[in-house]
């Protein structure tokens, strides 16, 4: 007496083994086919995202909105616009006021500086821009939290006796300065 298995070998007996046990082969091929199928929707939703995150942040985009300042500047509106930054930023309440400006980009960027006419007014106006990033950096700490913006007082004359060199450059160089 042996021992006999008897195995029903039908295609839909095949299929229900294949089912509930299936090969790592098997397993392999339906990953794989599931992948194929999804990467299209994935990525068109990726892409879609992405662009829609960048628009958003493009808008958004405070140091390259507010921060580098206009490029387009006058040579005698390069002062007043420095004049008008500080006047903000002693009056910082929030972080945004205090970093008004990037003294480095913009009207300050060493491209535009070295296109003004009048080489006095050029150093003026490169000494203003250097001491307003100067005091913007050395004071950033007393406004980096948005509760808690507390410009100090020695910041607050650093920048006047910054803003009255470029009003009385500005006025030696022949400029008026604009009416409000």
């Amino acid at each position: 007496m042996g021992l006999q298995y008897e195995q029903d070998n039908s295609g839909k007996e095949r299929l229900k083994r294949a089912i509930m046990n299936p090969s790592k082969r098997t397993l392999l091929i339906v990953a794989l086919v599931i992948v194929a199928i999804t990467i299209p929707f994935v990525m068109g939703t990726l892409n879609t995202a992405q662009k829609g995150i960048g628009e958003v942040f493009a808008d958004h985009d405070l140091n390259q909105n507010m921060s580098s300042g206009p490029g387009d500047l006058e040579d005698e509106d390069i002062a007043p616009w420095l004049v008008s930054n500080g006047e903000i930023m002693i009056d910082a309440t929030i972080p945004p006021e205090w970093e008004i400006g990037n003294y480095r980009f913009g009207g300050c960027s060493k491209d535009r500086l070295a296109e003004v006419v009048d080489p006095t007014y050029r150093t003026a106006i490169t000494d203003g821009c250097d001491s307003f990033y100067d005091i913007q950096g050395k004071y950033h700490r007393d406004c980096h939290i948005a509760s808690n913006c507390n410009v100090k007082q020695i910041a607050k004359d650093e920048l006047a006796v910054a803003m009255d060199r470029l009003r009385l450059a500005h006025a030696a160089a022949g400029y008026a300065w604009p009416s409000s």
